[in-house]
């Protein structure tokens, strides 16, 4: 998981620093990052311990008043059953970079040693490849 957080640094980094991203301001519309995994296999005996990590996941992010809204998506019916969608809403670029530049110290307080390597580990053992993409909202198309 700390990879996957690492990486996602990474990446937020790269996106901060380019010229579209920083002409965005907080008055703008909202920014949304969605995270697209690739399970490995089926989840067999571990589905109540994954799906019960991910609530765990989802708790933190909910917590955290930079957070719009945020929902984990499993893949209902289509080509690649594999999908395993994270949608994260935020006010502003800036938001979503503090947050998660602040996202291991959060469930590093939310939770145990013992627990952030267990997640980690049955982590690790589905979820694969990954990708993230940041999108803004067009103005004047949100129900």
């Amino acid at each position: 998981m700390f990879k996957f957080f690492g990486s996602l640094l990474l990446f937020s980094v790269i996106v901060m620093f380019s010229s579209t991203s920083s002409a965005q301001s907080s008055d703008e519309t909202h920014v949304v990052h969605i995270q697209t995994n690739k399970m490995k296999g089926m989840l067999g005996d571990d589905t109540d311990a994954f799906n019960e990590m991910l609530r765990r996941q989802a708790g933190v992010l909910n917590s955290d008043s930079r957070v719009i809204s945020s929902y984990v998506l499993r893949h209902n019916w289509g080509a690649d059953s594999r999908d395993l969608v994270i949608v994260t809403e935020f006010k502003s670029l800036e938001d979503l970079f503090a947050f998660y530049n602040e996202m291991d110290a959060l469930m590093e307080k939310a939770m145990s040693k013992e627990q952030l390597k267990a997640d980690n580990e049955l982590w690790g053992k589905y979820v694969g490849q990954h990708s993230d993409e940041i999108y803004r909202e067009v103005a004047g198309t949100k129900k």
